[in-house]
C-alpha cells in the first residue's frame, strides 16, 4: 500500500520541490490541547496528589519511573519513561517514537461512557500518509470511531477501531510499565510484561494525503472497557531525506555520534543540536553546529547525566526533520560472549533468593575516580522443544554487593519464540567502584531436569550490562584544590571574570537539575551571563591540558 501511494504524493508535491526525492519519515506529532485526565502518577507523594483519574474505572493508574511514595522510597525498576518518550516495539515501524504529554497535567483523552468523545488538536497541522495512535483500554477491550480532521475542514472517518485491554494484548508499543492503585498507593510491577500501550495504525486515503491534519476526534462506541488515548505519530514526507541509524559511544564527559547518510547525501551536510531537555527542536531552532560528515563528538558535559541529541539533513534550500537519540554521559558496557546460557528446571516459581547450578557472570571495571550511579541490563531468551516464553524466569544479582533485583522477571505467551528483557535504573550496584561482578540466574518451569538449553536458554551475545557512572567523593586534597578561585566576583550580577582564561578550552554553566544553560569555547576573561536566571550554578572549566575544574557560582 505504501509503495503504491508514494508516487501519488510525490506528484502532488512536485510543484513545491524541484529535482528532489520524496522520503518517508516517522515523526511524533505534538498535541496542543484535548487531553481530559491525568492518569499517570509521578514525583514524590501519594498518587492522589499527581493524578485526577484512573485508567480503568476501578482505581488503577499508570506510574512514572520517578514516582516515590516518600523521598526515602526505593526507585522503581518499571514505569513509563520519565521523559515521556516511547520508542515503539512494533517491528514494522522501526524508529517510530511517541511523546507523551506532561505527567503533571492532563495526559490522556479518557472516554468512560458510550458516545463520549474528545478532540486532540495538533500543534502544527501536517500532511501524512499514516497516523499511529498510542492508546489502551482500561478494564477490557473497547471500540472507538475516529475522525481525522484536515485543515480544509474535511474529515476521514475510521469506524469500529479496536483497542485491546491494557493487560495481555498484542501489537503493543510498550509493555511492562506497571500500575498503582490510587486509593491505597499499592504498586504492581505487572511481572515485567504488563500493563501495555498499543499502536493503532490509521491509513490516510490517497485523496487526503496532501491535506495537513489539524486534529483527531475519538468517540467511544458501545460498551466495553475505557479508551485512553495518549499520543500520535505519523509517516510524514520531506524533500530532504533524514539520516538513519543514529548510534553513540558514551565517554566520561560526552559522547561520539555516528549515523548513516540518506541515499541522497545533503548538500549542506548535517545540522545537530543537543540539550538536557527532551523538548524537540523546531524547524526554526538554531543548531548547535553543523558537520559535513556522519560523525560528531560532544564534550564538556557533567558525568552521569542524560541528554538529547538531534541531527537533520541540510539540503541548502531546505532542511529535513530532526531525528533524536537519547544519550547518557559516563556509561560503560560489557556483553557476555561465552555461548548460550543454560536454564535450570524449577518445579515452582523461583524467587529472589533462589539459586541455580548454572549462573553466568560478567564483570565491569569502573575507572578510578568514579562510582556506579545506576545499572541497566538487557538480554533475550529463546524457547525450543515445545518450551513456552511464559515458562522463562530470570534474575540479575550484583555479587559484589550481594544485592539482587527486587523481583524475578518472567516471559509472556503460551507459545515458543524469543522474548526480550530490558530493565533500566537498577540500584543493585550503586556507589561501587573498582571491579564489580554480576550474575544472571535463569530458570524454566517446563522440560527435563537441572541445567540445559533444550527448552529455554539465554541467547549468546545478548546479555549486556551497562552502568552509568558519577564522580566519586572528592579526596581531602581535591576539596582544597576545588576551593581555589576560578572566577570572580561570586556572587555576580551580569558578568564574571575567569582566572587564567588563556588556559581554558571550554566553559560550561550547568544548573542543579543538570541542564547546561551556557557553553563557550575558547573564552575570553569576561563571561557574560546576564541572560540566565538568578540562582546557583556549577561553572565547569575544561582546560587545554584535558583536566577539568568546577566551582559553584551564584547569580543575583
Amino acid at each position: 500500500m505504501k509503495q503504491k501511494l508514494l508516487p501519488t504524493l510525490c506528484l502532488v508535491l512536485s510543484g513545491l520541490f524541484t529535482n528532489t526525492v520524496c522520503a518517508q519519515e516517522y515523526q511524533p506529532i505534538p498535541i496542543t490541547s484535548g487531553f481530559s485526565a491525568d492518569v499517570i502518577a509521578n514525583g514524590t507523594g501519594s498518587s492522589t496528589t499527581s493524578t485526577n483519574n484512573d485508567v480503568d474505572g476501578v482505581s488503577y493508574a499508570f506510574v512514572s519511573k520517578d514516582f516515590k511514595l516518600t523521598s526515602s522510597s526505593s526507585p522503581l525498576s518499571y514505569g513509563l519513561p520519565i521523559n515521556g518518550i516511547i520508542t515503539s516495539a512494533v517491528a514494522s515501524t522501526p524508529g517510530l517514537n511517541y511523546q507523551l504529554a506532561s505527567y503533571s497535567g492532563n495526559n490522556s483523552l479518557r472516554l468512560q461512557n458510550a458516545n463520549d468523545n474528545g478532540t486532540l488538536v495538533f500543534t502544527t497541522p501536517i500532511p501524512v500518509l499514516n497516523l499511529y495512535m498510542l492508546a489502551t483500554g482500561g478494564s477490557g477491550a473497547c471500540t472507538v470511531n475516529i475522525d481525522v480532521n484536515f485543515q480544509d475542514n474535511t474529515s476521514q472517518t475510521f469506524t469500529g477501531i479496536s483497542i485491546s485491554d491494557w493487560y495481555g494484548g498484542s501489537n503493543y508499543a510498550i509493555q511492562g510499565i506497571g500500575r498503582i492503585n490510587i486509593t491505597n498507593d499499592g504498586l504492581e510491577s505487572g511481572s515485567g510484561t504488563n500493563p501495555r500501550l498499543y499502536q493503532i495504525p490509521l491509513a490516510i486515503s490517497a485523496a487526503n494525503q496532501s491535506k495537513p491534519v489539524k486534529s483527531v476526534t475519538v468517540t467511544k462506541s458501545g460498551t466495553g472497557g475505557i479508551p485512553n488515548i495518549f499520543a500520535f505519530s505519523a509517516d510524514v514526507y520531506t524533500s530532504c531525506p533524514a539520516p538513519t541509524n543514529i548510534t553513540y559511544t558514551s565517554n566520561v564527559d560526552g559522547a561520539t555520534f555516528n549515523w548513516t547518510a540518506p541515499a541522497s547525501v545533503p548538500s549542506g551536510g548535517y545540522d545537530y543540536y543537543y540539550t538536557a531537555s527532551p523538548t524537540p527542536p523546531t524547524a526554526t531552532t538554531t543548531p548547535t553546529g553543523n558537520v559535513s560528515g556522519t560523525t560528531v563528538t560532544i564534550g564538556g558535559l557533567p558525568t552521569g547525566q542524560t541528554y538529547y541529541f538531534w541531527v537533520r539533513s541540510n539540503c541548502g534550500s531546505s532542511q529535513g526533520f530532526w531525528k533524536m537519540k537519547e544519550f547518557t554521559t559516563g556509561q560503560i558496557s560489557t556483553t557476555y560472549t561465552s555461548g548460550d546460557i543454560n536454564t535450570m528446571f524449577s518445579s515452582g516459581s523461583p524467587d529472589v533468593t533462589s539459586t541455580t547450578n548454572c549462573p553466568a557472570t560478567l564483570s565491569i571495571n569502573v575507572p578510578t575516580g568514579y562510582k556506579i550511579k545506576s545499572t541497566n541490563v538487557s538480554y533475550t531468551m529463546t524457547t525450543a522443544s515445545n518450551g513456552w516464553m511464559s515458562e522463562q524466569n530470570s534474575l540479575l544479582i550484583c555479587t559484589t554487593s550481594g544485592t539482587s533485583e527486587s523481583a524475578v522477571s518472567t516471559g509472556s505467551g503460551n507459545t515458543g519464540g524469543t522474548y526480550s528483557y530490558n530493565r533500566t535504573g537498577l540500584t543493585i550496584a550503586n556507589t561501587l567502584s573498582g571491579t564489580v561482578n554480576f550474575e544472571l540466574r535463569a530458570w524454566r518451569t517446563y522440560g527435563g531436569s537441572d541445567c540445559n538449553a533444550d527448552y529455554n536458554k539465554v541467547d549468546n551475545n545478548t546479555w549486556k550490562i551497562t552502568v552509568t557512572l558519577e564522580p566519586a567523593a572528592l579526596a581531602v586534597n581535591e576539596v582544597v584544590k576545588e576551593k581555589e578561585r576560578l572566577a570572580y566576583p561570586n556572587p555576580f550580577h551580569e558578568a564574571i571574570t575567569i582566572e587564567n582564561s588563556g588556559n581554558v578550552k571550554r566553559i560550561s554553566v550547568t544548573d542543579f537539575s543538570g541542564i547546561t544553560v551556557k557553553t563557550v569555547d575558547n573564552p575570553t576573561s569576561q563571561l557574560h551571563l546576564g541572560d540566565i536566571k538568578d540562582g546557583m550554578y556549577i561553572l565547569t572549566l575544561t582546560m587545554k591540558d584535558g583536566s577539568t575544574k568546577s566551582t559553584k557560582i551564584i547569580k543575583r
